[in-house]
């Protein structure tokens, strides 16, 4: 993959929590879902997702975004769509954002790449706190520290969601109308129902708190 010199990108570094303890049928199955979730976030971020989810260690994932404002949109969309596929809300994975350069990415695998961004996901997600299971790095940068602790408030509402409000959440995060994510369901449900699950999701601040983030990154990061 060509990398420009300069360029700030975001690496978002993840695993699954207590994997290890879900049932072999259930661990075979989590490998199917984090691949096609991968290919989700291909199809839905395209622009920003050059290269697919790489999955390694078994429950370790991670991702490249050459847009680092959509880092946030784009980590809680596979976030959630692990959740919604998997239906239990026990399932759930950490991820470290962290924004900077990046030396060089081989083009079939994203893990095997080097530079500021990496290193910084890297020792992050090392460094995550029990009780979180987000966050973000942008050393250097005032902003780091307010956006990091609105993730914290995101990542709090998050872990509370249910396979259902999930699977909603997904759709909005790809920005759908209400009515559209309603077919995400077979057969598919009302309006008033997908409303209901995001209501129940928390999702209005939610989406106020991604927007903030993606204005604030993005003129951080001309």
């Amino acid at each position: 993959m060509r990398i420009e010199k300069g360029k700030l990108y975001a690496v978002i570094t993840g695993d699954i929590v207590n994997s290890s303890k879900l049932p072999s049928k259930q661990r075979q199955r989590l490998h199917h879902v984090m691949k096609e979730g991968s290919k989700a976030i291909l199809k839905a971020f395209k622009e920003s997702v050059p290269l697919e989810v790489d999955i390694f260690r078994g429950d370790s994932w991670q991702l490249l975004v050459n847009d680092p404002s959509k880092s946030l949109r784009i980590g809680l969309f596979y976030r959630a769509y692990l959740r919604a596929w998997m239906g239990t809300s026990r399932l759930d994975t950490r991820m470290s954002i962290a924004v900077g350069t990046v030396d060089f990415v081989p083009d079939d695998r994203v893990s095997r790449g080097d530079g500021q961004a990496y290193q910084y996901s890297g020792s992050a997600i090392g460094e995550m706190v029990k009780a979180s299971n987000m966050s973000l790095r942008f050393p250097g940068q005032v902003i780091e520290e307010p956006l990091d602790i609105l993730i914290q408030l995101v990542d709090a509402m998050a872990m509370n969601w249910s396979g259902k409000q999930a699977l909603a959440v997904t759709g909005a995060l790809e920005g759908w109308k209400q009515e559209k994510i309603g077919s995400l369901w077979k057969p598919p449900i009302t309006q008033q129902s997908v409303n209901r699950h995001l209501q129940r999701a928390g999702w209005f601040p939610v989406e106020r708190a991604i927007r903030f983030f993606e204005k604030q990154l993005s003129e951080a990061v001309r």
